[in-house]
């Protein structure tokens, strides 16, 4: 949890979410247009923080508050969910709703636990709402950590300026909300996935699934990933990542770039070292690329279709050495013939003396 403070020391996680930046400018709170500010309980476990971290009992019930205030110049909707924390392809823990996000060993899924009847605010020019979420824990208690995202999603505009680019952009604010139950872990149980051939933006790629089946946050993670094909010694593919965090019970898809070398089938093997703070893992495990997965990938991959001068000065030296023993051999014949023509003539002149 250090290191989740550390980085949300700020009070509210600021998830900007943008479907496109006017001629590649940045949000500012004038271009956002909405505020968002987490209204902190009595009973919050680190008061020190801004985002919601608290410690309930089973079955008990408590309602959030967030102040949302309209600060662009007309009116406004925004859209609010709940989401459970993920892990995404950047090591980064993230809290909206995707649903490719997996989600391993997890004791509860707080988006069921927390709901709000607010689902679409509008607000005129400059004003201000409260919304409320109500939390209702579940029978049972838990150990270690639920933790998710409320996120505030401001409504694209329908009709863009005339004189703007046609672009719509979409802003989000997300406040942490952290559940504690009735013990929290200290070590964690990581353990490897599925690792196949994937794609992502027409890059090739390597997926590697790493699972944090606790629920606790795995923090500064560190990651080194060495393929190579199976039986062989030397690495065809490596990749060291650091400074990484997944989120509890998630599933973190690491992409292992491999460039834009086109895919080769056959089996290979991986072994991958992770560490986390003083935790250390290390994994090796066997996995095949089919000549049909190969091809598929690579004809909707980059590839660089580099020339391969060496194996084209081969080609040619070979090509030079046929025609230099065709040549020989050509010449050696037409010795022969020489030589008995020469023979058939001295043979002619002695019989005529």
């Amino acid at each position: 949890m250090a290191v989740f403070k550390k980085w949300q020391k700020i009070g509210l996680v600021l998830i900007v979410g943008l479907a496109g930046l006017l001629l590649g400018g940045k949000a500012s709170a004038n271009t956002v247009g909405f505020e968002v500010s987490p209204v902190i309980p009595k009973n919050q476990v680190d008061q020190s923080v801004t985002y919601f971290d608290l410690k309930l009992k089973p079955q008990q019930t408590q309602t959030l508050a967030v102040n949302v205030k309209n600060t662009s110049s007309k009116s406004i909707t925004v859209h609010t969910s709940v989401a459970k924390a993920t892990t995404n392809v950047n090591a980064a823990v993230q809290y909206k709703y995707l649903k490719a996000d997996k989600s391993i060993n997890l004791p509860y899924d707080i988006s069921k636990l927390i709901t709000t009847k607010q689902r679409n605010l509008t607000l005129k020019k400059g004003e201000s709402k409260v919304v409320n979420f109500k939390i209702k824990m579940p029978k049972k208690s838990y150990e270690g950590l639920l933790v998710g995202g409320l996120t505030f999603l401001k409504q694209a505009d329908k009709k863009p300026d005339k004189h703007a680019v046609a672009i719509r952009n979409q802003y989000s604010y997300t406040i942490a909300t952290v559940l504690h139950g009735k013990k929290e872990f200290k070590k964690n149980q990581l353990t490897l996935g599925e690792i196949k051939a994937t794609q992502s933006n027409s890059y090739n790629q390597i997926s590697i699934e790493l699972e944090n089946r606790t629920a606790a946050f795995l923090n500064k993670l560190a990651t080194n990933v060495q393929i190579y094909k199976y039986g062989g010694t030397k690495a065809v593919y490596q990749q060291k990542n650091k400074n990484g965090q997944m989120a509890p019970n998630s599933v973190y898809a690491l992409p292992l770039k491999v460039g834009t070398t086109p895919l080769k089938p056959g089996k290979y093997t991986a072994k991958i070292i992770v560490t986390s703070k003083k935790q250390h893992w290390e994994f090796t495990k066997d996995f095949t690329i089919t000549g049909k997965q190969a091809d598929k990938l690579n004809k909707s991959a980059v590839i660089d279709h580099q020339t391969n001068w060496w194996l084209w000065i081969g080609v040619g030296l070979l090509i030079l050495l046929l025609l230099a023993l065709l040549g020989y051999y050509i010449y050696r014949k037409q010795r022969k013939i020489k030589d008995l023509e020469k023979q058939l003539r001295e043979q002619q002149e002695n019989d005529n003396h």
